[in-house]
């Protein structure tokens, strides 16, 4: 039986997680990634619902379980910098009567780039330029490696995902932006804030947050700020993000602009837009597909992309290896991910309202209003999560017949031929 390949582009979550169950079913696997390296930085995520099944059968569960992210007290200061409680974000943010793990998005991504690299074929400091279908495959132009062919080609690449700009026109026909901006980067100096504390400082419309871990490690700051023109902001030039934090946050009369002048020496910097991505048309075109945020960003805000980004990259593996052809492969994935009652649905929903915590009336409520939005950012509440975990056999059946040709488990193997596959334990 001729072994079927696929392009991937992006190394970050959904991809990998692809590659990982893809190759597991003997697919000959391609990752390309347009940044040089792996990074591995990046915020804390949530892994929650059906995503915490997911990365059970991958055999990767115990070892996210062991290097989730552990939040430190946050104390929550007012306008004037005084403290006025403290936040116990970690407790907020996950529900261990769930399973709930949080992590940061670089260790996350690094332990799913590890478990798949030995069979999978990664190319950093490259990206997709032009795509042509054809009866029988993709042809792919890249920046720098020769042209090559494949049978199916997926964009797991993001929010501004390039894939899907290739095969369904400018992004401006999709993100959806909901007020405001996130910047998140590491501190590179070690003497501004202690080893185990937190700050969290507020007004209205804007909240700056740093939290420095216990074990010694590099403190985070996380900016955020709602702005009149969301996407204006070229998120590439960091002298623009400068002068734009600069100019948002001039009026504190806390440490803030201390923490902007930051920014500059930060090694990795994350800076964009409170989006999603509504897809009204389909999420694949002929062989072209997407996964992910590229295809349904339920926005940073709403602590779901990341769960949902792996759930439907385990379907879309199912799919893709139970159909012949990828056209209906591609659309049993839709079926079983669309809908108001899945837990993309769900995570949608839950963003209509959050950003509207920005608009703090009374200035005696403003701090705490700020703290309670930030904190939104990272947590749902918990009958938001509880809503989202009732969804969960939409996105993914416990067996049969998803990745029914599969067998699942911690080892990793070899490439085998499509013909050799198990049945799930």
């Amino acid at each position: 039986m001729t072994t079927r390949s696929a392009l991937i582009s992006g190394a970050s979550i959904a991809g990998p997680a692809l590659a990982f169950w893809l190759s597991e079913a003997g697919w000959d696997v391609t990752v390309v990634e347009r940044a040089e390296r792996l990074r591995t930085s990046g915020y804390p995520v949530d892994i929650r619902g059906t995503a915490i099944d997911v990365v059970r059968r991958m055999g990767l569960h115990d070892q996210i379980v062991a290097e989730h992210y552990r939040h430190v007290p946050v104390e929550v200061l007012s306008p004037g910098g005084r403290r006025l409680s403290t936040l116990d974000i970690g407790r907020l943010a996950n529900d261990a009567g769930r399973g709930d793990v949080e992590i940061t998005r670089g260790v996350l991504s690094e332990i799913l780039y590890r478990t798949s690299r030995d069979r999978v074929g990664y190319v950093f400091g490259d990206s997709i330029a032009a795509l042509t279908q054809t009866d029988t495959g993709v042809d792919v132009t890249f920046n720098h490696l020769p042209p090559q062919t494949f049978d199916v080609v997926i964009g797991a690449d993001g929010i501004h995902s390039n894939v899907r700009s290739l095969a369904f026109g400018d992004e401006s026909r999709f993100i959806r932006h909901l007020g405001p901006y996130a910047a998140i980067w590491d501190l590179q100096a070690d003497d501004m804030f202690a080893s185990g504390t937190g700050f969290m400082y507020s007004h209205p419309g804007r909240t700056a947050m740093v939290e420095r871990p216990a074990d010694g490690g590099a403190a985070r700051a996380f900016l955020a700020f709602v702005h009149p023109a969301p996407g204006t902001v070229n998120r590439h030039d960091t002298d623009e993000i400068l002068r734009t934090l600069h100019d948002t946050f001039a009026e504190d009369r806390w440490r803030t602009i201390e923490i902007i002048d930051t920014l500059s020496r930060a090694d990795d910097v994350y800076f964009d837009t409170a989006s999603q991505v509504r897809m009204d048309c389909s999420w694949s075109s002929g062989r072209v597909a997407l996964v992910g945020d590229a295809a349904y960003a339920p926005a940073f805000l709403s602590g779901q992309g990341t769960s949902i980004a792996i759930a439907g990259a385990y379907v879309l593996a199912s799919e893709l290896v139970r159909h012949d052809r990828p056209e209906p492969a591609f659309a049993a994935y839709e079926r079983r991910l669309r809908g108001e009652e899945s837990e993309l649905g769900t995570a949608h929903r839950l963003q209509r309202d959050i950003p509207h915590q920005w608009a703090a009336a009374a200035p005696q409520h403003q701090a705490v209003r700020g703290a309670m939005a930030a904190a939104a950012w990272a947590c749902p509440p918990a009958a938001d999560r509880a809503a989202i975990s009732r969804h969960r056999s939409v996105a993914i059946e416990p067996g049969p017949p998803v990745l029914h040709a599969l067998r699942v488990s911690g080892e990793r193997r070899p490439h085998r031929q499509s013909g050799e596959l198990n049945a799930v334990e």
